[in-house]
């Protein structure tokens, strides 16, 4: 039996060794959610090769940008920003939509937004109809980019390459505001859906640090793709 099911692994292996080359050749059509170089549908159900394909898109704006269009939200790369300095930008969009829910526009790598989107369409808005019993209509932030240091410290903050991003709280379809501020630790269905978007947030992005890591965060979600990472 082991003999027999490491044949069948080696004929898949090969089968796939030769039929894939095909396809990027236009023989035929390979799944696009299969394709581990083809950028993703956002709004597909993610699967094993999610996470690779956002690596790729980390490293390669132009894939990121493939991904907006394909959701139907096409997106213009901005030109480098302070390029050679410790506060230099790249792979730049101005974000003002997600899936469903509205920002006030702000610039952050496309590779955030990317990240924002997957969390907002896959995490956020079935949480909210679950516990909130409708959507979010706005997400609400205080920004990406921002050229200093991390507080007191002299290393330079993620924020200064726009790769970072701050969200403060949400407004639902009905108008009504839930913010990290105000409603963290209270024991009601807004300080659950906080702590179910938090918790949503550590699948997508290296670094998730909320309230319960310390007081300079009592009022925002932080989330970066630096190297460190946590979910606190």
């Amino acid at each position: 039996m082991r003999r027999a099911l490491g044949s069948l692994f080696w004929a898949i292996l090969l089968m796939a060794l030769l039929v894939y080359p095909a396809s990027r050749f236009g023989v035929f059509q390979w799944p696009r959610e299969y394709d581990p170089f083809a950028a993703p549908d956002m709004r597909a159900k993610p699967n094993f090769l999610t996470q690779w394909k956002m690596k790729l898109m980390d490293a390669e704006p132009k894939r990121c940008a493939a991904a907006f269009t394909i959701v139907g939200s096409p997106i213009t790369l901005k030109p480098t920003q302070g390029a050679g300095s410790s506060c230099e930008v790249s792979g730049a969009i101005t974000l003002s939509k997600l899936s469903t829910a509205r920002l006030d526009p702000e610039d952050t790598r496309c590779a955030i937004a990317a990240r924002l989107y997957m969390w907002e369409h896959h995490l956020l808005q079935p949480a909210a109809q679950r516990i909130l019993g409708e959507p979010i209509a706005e997400i609400m932030h205080f920004g990406s980019f921002s050229c200093r240091t991390m507080r007191q410290r002299s290393s330079m903050s993620e924020h200064a390459t726009a790769n970072a991003f701050d969200i403060s709280g949400f407004r639902t379809a009905s108008g009504k505001i839930i913010t990290v501020k105000n409603d963290w630790r209270k024991a009601t269905k807004e300080g659950k859906f906080l702590h179910v978007a938090r918790d949503g947030l550590c699948d997508w992005f290296n670094l998730t640090l909320s309230p319960d890591y310390n007081a300079d965060h009592a009022d925002h979600f932080h989330v970066d793709m630096g190297w460190w990472r946590s979910c606190r």
